[in-house]
C-alpha cells in the first residue's frame, strides 16, 4: 500500500472465539468475511504490537492512503499517543507499559537496589514463591522441539482473554523464529522436567520488546510465574545493556510495581463507507470504556 508517496506494508486480521464470551459468534464470522475479502487491512504488522507502528500524516486525511481499486473499506492504523487525526476515527489502545534501564544499572540486583523497600520486598517474595522453577532457553535446547507444547500454554492464557486467537499459534511462534533467527528467544519454566510456562521477546538494536507468553494457571498464579517471568526480562535487558522493555499492554499496574511506565497509543480507523464509519464512531462513543488503572512507582525518589 502506498502511503504519502512511500510503500508501507500492511496485514490481515483473523478473529476467533474460543471462550463465547465476547461477541455473538455470527458477527465474528460476518468480520471474517470482510477481512478475507480484503476489506479490512492494518497497516503495519500486527502480529507485532508496539514494534511496528504506523507512519502517517494526521493532517493528511484519507487521501494519504493509495490502495488499488475500492476493494479496501477500512483501513486500521496504531500510532502513538491519543491525537484528533483528519477523516479518522480515533480510538484509545491500552497503554504500552516500559521499563526505560538505568544505565548505572550493572547487574538485576542494581536495579532492586533503587527499589523502595516494599517494593524489592515484592521483587523478592517472586523469586522465594518461584525458588523451584528454572528457566532455560529453549534457542539453546532445540527450540521446534518446544514450539508445540509452548502454543499449547499460550492458547490456554489467551482463550478467556481475546478474541483473536489464530487457528495454528504453533505456526505464529514458528514464523517469529524464521523470519527473526536468534533476535525471537523463548525462556521455557520447568517445574522438575515439565513444562509449565513460557514467554518470548524480540531484541531489535538496543530495545527488547516482550511477545507472546503461556504458563499453566494453576502452578503460574500460585507462584506468581507472570511476574517471575517479566522481571527474567529486566534482568537479561540490563545484562545486554540494552535502553529499554517493552513489556506490552497487558497489566498496566502490575507493571508499574517494576518500574515500567505507560507510553499512550491508539488506533485509528479510516474509512470511505459512511456505514463502517458510523459504526466505528458508534462504538468509540458509545461502547469504549478506556482502561482504568493504577500507576505504582517502586523506585526511591532520588
Amino acid at each position: 500500500m502506498l502511503v504519502n508517496g512511500k510503500e508501507s506494508s500492511y496485514s490481515f486480521l483473523e478473529l476467533s472465539k474460543p471462550t463465547g464470551k465476547y461477541v455473538a459468534r455470527f458477527v465474528i464470522k460476518l468480520v471474517n468475511i470482510f477481512m478475507a475479502k480484503h476489506y479490512f487491512r492494518f497497516l503495519g504488522n500486527s502480529c507485532s504490537p508496539g514494534l511496528v507502528m504506523s507512519d502517517i500524516q494526521n493532517d493528511g486525511g484519507i487521501q494519504q492512503f493509495q490502495t488499488s481499486g475500492n476493494e479496501c473499506g477500512l483501513i486500521v492504523c496504531n500510532v502513538f499517543g491519543i491525537n484528533p487525526v483528519k477523516d479518522g476515527v480515533v480510538i484509545p489502545a491500552d497503554p504500552y507499559m516500559v521499563v526505560y534501564l538505568n544505565p548505572k544499572w550493572q547487574s538485576f540486583n542494581d536495579y532492586k537496589s533503587d527499589m523502595s523497600s516494599k517494593y524489592r520486598t515484592r521483587t523478592n517474595r517472586v523469586y522465594t514463591l518461584s525458588k523451584e522453577i528454572i528457566f532455560k532457553n529453549l534457542n539453546s535446547e532445540g527450540l521446534e522441539n518446544w514450539i508445540p507444547a509452548c502454543a499449547s500454554l499460550l492458547f490456554e492464557t489467551l482463550k478467556h482473554k481475546t478474541i483473536t486467537i489464530g487457528k495454528d499459534l504453533g505456526l505464529i511462534l514458528r514464523s517469529y523464529h524464521n523470519q527473526l533467527g536468534d533476535n525471537f528467544q523463548i525462556n521455557g519454566y520447568f517445574k522438575g522436567d515439565q513444562l509449565i510456562g513460557f514467554i518470548s521477546f524480540i531484541k531489535n538494536e538496543n530495545q527488547m520488546y516482550a511477545m507472546h507468553l503461556g504458563y499453566e494457571l494453576g502452578i503460574g498464579t500460585e507462584i506468581h510465574l507472570y511476574q517471575r517471568m517479566m522481571y527474567d526480562l529486566i534482568g537479561i535487558s540490563i545484562e545486554h545493556k540494552l535502553k529499554s522493555l517493552n513489556l506490552g499492554r497487558t497489566a498496566p499496574e502490575i507493571k508499574s510495581t517494576m518500574g515500567a511506565v505507560p507510553v499512550e497509543n491508539s488506533f485509528v480507523f479510516f474509512s470511505r463507507s459512511k456505514l463502517f464509519k458510523w459504526v466505528i464512531q458508534f462504538y468509540a462513543s458509545k461502547i469504549h470504556q478506556p482502561l482504568a488503572y493504577t500507576l505504582r512507582h517502586p523506585f526511591k525518589e532520588s
